[in-house]
């Protein structure tokens, strides 16, 4: 009997201790392998952005619709800790998530008085009770709710279970987790508390609805001065500190969201959707300061009908941006949302500067040598400068910092577009995307779209590699923290620095005064742009530490006559400079230039005996100028004619050098130089062809080769107007076209001519006798789109 009776204990005893061992089986399991609320394993953040000195500068709802904002440490700060702790649960670094005598002392308490009168909810219960959400609060929930919180003690230390309890409570309305409220409230980081705002943070979750800043005052502050006696009480705060806290108001109202960079904001969410904290490059200060700089800008252009500016501000030497702002307007309605930094618009010509950097290297120009600036044809596309004015010949400096188009385009026919193609995109210009011939010749002039920001980046990065003695350069950051990508530059530091010494030469808005009378004006290298049809202007420059670019226009490309870089971007450009501090100008790389001789009036490497100048190059530039355009004539005594030696015996010739320009650039070019001396005539009975120059020169139509008779409005075929001009200006010109002589012509020389489509032979006479023959192809109308192509 005694034992059966043994069997049966040693069989409730496995029983048990299986049972006993299978609960807490499932217990470990439970607690090692839990099954997290959505809440805790993606939480809704709301994306901020901080300047470098981790201010919040702009944030956005979370996909709830809640400022829910990322809090970043691993702990929370000290006084908040602290406040928290002693209001709401005294004991959290003593139990495991539950308090036992926590729920005892509430049972009884509740018993005794027979309603609810105090919880037992520790801090770790309270955070599964959040991650729940909005749910009922039965007696089944509370112990998911109890579970949940041994899980979480189970995987989580205690520091970091505060962080996440502080990320998650309610502050009032739609405002969650302790980053937000401490923004929303006070406009700071928690970490600058105060104890009266720490209290204040640490009381509001326990009945947010009701206790908000602003509508109930008195029992929130009576809330929060009990607990920060209670601190005092437990040593926290002196007495001199308890009474300052105890003094110190609520605040009247939230100080708000800061809405300073929200273009950037946007642009960096979608770049990386899992981030929500961005610690940006931006200085907060210099950003707000610009905005309001701009918004006085956007209301004075909005006058002229337009509406959207933007703006980009780099420290070049760190290559960081300092101030981003993506579109400035007055209107909500006029496309505010557009992010106009990165957009792609029209460049105009403020691609001109690669162009002229990258024949410095090529060996094609000297910033002194005359580039001609005359009516010219290419195809069927003819340039003109902005002014409609041609000049001849000129600097080529001087035609960069001018922004004349004919020379332009003529250097890029000259250099190649698909080796200037490649050259911008190895620079950063990630739009140009087309062959070569899809821009053709128009790529310098805005042929070709192309974004703010890479822009600036491409001009910011000259002015580093000069700096750094490099053309490994970083390129712009946004974020704090980042291995920047690199560009190598595809000309030179020599080359670069030699570009933005012509750019500080451009002439600055009229809002600038004289400023090249004050010694003490910033040299600032600039260049500005304006798109066909006046759709956008650009302004884009460098001073010794900053680069800034800017564009104005229209949104959705409405254009408006203000609309040129000089008019409405340059004024903005340096208003903008004005409130940087003071930078000194680059330093010449002295390693990596050349000093180069060259004659004063031409500009060209001397070879003849004349008045000189020097000049640089690229140290590694092998020059391939040609010859330049001074000659050595052979003059009599009085030296009205070229008198070549041995030609009239007991004559006497000396030798001179002169500045001899081919006669369509000698026209333009003595209409501003009226000093310019011509070359004078041969002594009669000398002549020869090693002595003579060009006598006549077709001024217009350029395109000689084939031309296209206009249209009139009658459906009639109308007459082509040609003009020609003579090294000697008192010359008569005789016309002869398809043998017919059409008439004489005195200076200025034009004849209207018109002829079937066909193949002719033109004529032009001089009264010295001096000939001109050329051969044209008349097109028709319905012909010319085939056979004249735009490039």
């Amino acid at each position: 009997m005694a034992g059966n009776q043994t069997l049966v204990l040693r069989r409730h005893f496995k029983l048990a201790s299986v049972l006993l061992a299978s609960f807490f089986t499932a217990v470990g399991i439970g607690l090692q392998w839990p099954d997290w609320p959505d809440t805790l394993q993606q939480p809704l953040w709301s994306p901020a952005l901080y300047d470098r000195q981790a201010k919040l500068l702009d944030v956005q709802l979370a996909a709830d619709q809640q400022w829910r904002m990322y809090y970043q440490g691993s702990a929370v700060p000290d006084r908040y800790q602290q406040a928290l702790l002693q209001f709401e649960d005294r004991h959290f670094f003593y139990h495991p998530g539950i308090n036992p005598l926590a729920i005892g002392r509430a049972m009884w308490n509740n018993l005794t008085t027979q309603q609810v009168v105090s919880g037992a909810s520790t801090i770790t219960m309270q955070l599964a009770r959040l991650s729940y959400g909005k749910t009922n609060r039965t007696f089944s929930q509370k112990l998911r709710e109890a579970w949940l919180a041994l899980q979480l003690e189970w995987h989580y230390d205690k520091p970091q279970l505060l962080v996440m309890y502080a990320s998650l409570a309610p502050f009032g309305g739609n405002v969650v987790g302790l980053q937000s409220a401490s923004w929303w409230y006070f406009g700071r980081e928690p970490a600058s508390l105060s104890w009266a705002e720490a209290a204040l943070l640490a009381v509001l979750p326990n009945n947010p609805g009701a206790l908000y800043p602003g509508r109930s005052n008195e029992p929130l502050r009576a809330k929060r001065n009990r607990l920060l006696t209670r601190l005092a009480a437990q040593g926290l705060l002196s007495p001199i500190d308890l009474e300052l806290a105890l003094s110190e108001p609520l605040p009247q109202r939230p100080k708000g969201w800061p809405h300073d960079a929200p273009h950037l904001l946007n642009q960096l969410h979608k770049q990386y959707p899992q981030t929500q904290r961005f610690d940006t490059t931006l200085d907060g200060a210099l950003q707000r300061q610009t905005g309001q700089l701009l918004q006085r800008h956007s209301r004075y252009l909005a006058q002229q009908s337009v509406h959207n500016l933007a703006a980009l501000i780099v420290d070049h030497q760190q290559m960081a941006v300092l101030a981003y702002h993506g579109n400035v307007t007055t209107d909500s309605q006029a496309g505010s949302h557009v992010d106009i930094i990165r957009s792609a618009r029209s460049s105009g010509s403020i691609l001109k500067p690669f162009l002229y950097a990258a024949q410095l290297d090529a060996g094609l120009l000297l910033p002194t040598a005359l580039q001609a600036d005359i009516r010219s044809q290419f195809g069927g596309y003819s340039p003109a400068n902005f002014d409609l004015q041609f000049r001849g010949a000129v600097p080529a400096a001087q035609a960069l910092a001018e922004s004349l188009n004919v020379p332009a385009v003529r250097q890029l026919a000259r250099f190649g577009v698909a080796p200037f193609k490649d050259s911008l995109v190895q620079l950063g210009l990630t739009t140009l995307n087309q062959s070569a011939d899809h821009y053709g010749l128009s790529l310098i002039l805005g042929g070709a779209e192309t974004r703010l920001f890479e822009l600036t980046q491409a001009y910011a990065a000259m002015t580093h590699a000069v700096n750094i003695r490099s053309i490994d350069v970083p390129k712009l950051q946004t974020l704090q923290g980042q291995t920047a990508p690199r560009l190598q530059l595809p000309f030179s530091v020599g080359a670069a620095y030699i570009t933005l010494q012509a750019l500080t030469d451009v002439e600055r808005p009229d809002s600038e005064g004289s400023w090249r009378d004050y010694s003490k004006s910033q040299t600032i290298a600039w260049k500005t742009g304006t798109s066909f049809g006046l759709r956008d202007a650009w302004a884009i420059g460098n001073s010794g530490r900053y680069s800034i670019g800017v564009w104005v226009g229209n949104a959705n490309g409405t254009p408006a006559p203000v609309l040129t870089g000089g008019q409405s971007a340059g004024p903005v450009l340096f208003d903008l400079f004005h409130q940087l501090p003071l930078a000194n100008w680059l330093t010449p790389p002295l390693y990596d230039l050349d000093d180069v001789e060259v004659c004063k009036a031409d500009g060209y490497p001397k070879r003849l005996q004349c008045d000189s100048a020097l000049t640089q190059k690229p140290k590694a530039a092998k020059l391939q100028l040609g010859s330049g355009y001074m000659q050595q004539l052979w003059l009599d005594p009085t030296e009205q004619y070229q008198l070549p030696q041995g030609c009239v015996p007991g004559m006497p010739s000396h030798p001179q050098t002169r500045l001899v320009l081919p006669l369509a650039m000698a026209w333009f070019y003595q209409l501003r130089f009226p000093n310019y001396s011509e070359v004078p005539p041969v002594w009669p009975g000398c002549q020869g062809d090693e002595n003579q120059h060009e006598a006549i020169a077709i001024l217009s139509p350029v395109s000689l080769g084939k031309i296209m008779l206009p249209l009139q409005g009658d459906g009639k075929l109308g007459s082509a107007i040609f003009r020609a001009v003579t090294r000697d200006p008192k010359q008569t010109l005789d016309w002869h076209f398809a043998g017919k002589y059409l008439g004489r012509t005195h200076s200025p020389h034009h004849m209207a001519i018109q002829a079937p489509s066909g193949r002719y032979e033109l004529v032009l006479t001089a009264s010295d006798g001096s000939r001109l023959t050329r051969t044209i192809d008349v097109l028709r109308p319905e012909l010319a789109q085939a056979e004249i192509s735009p490039p």
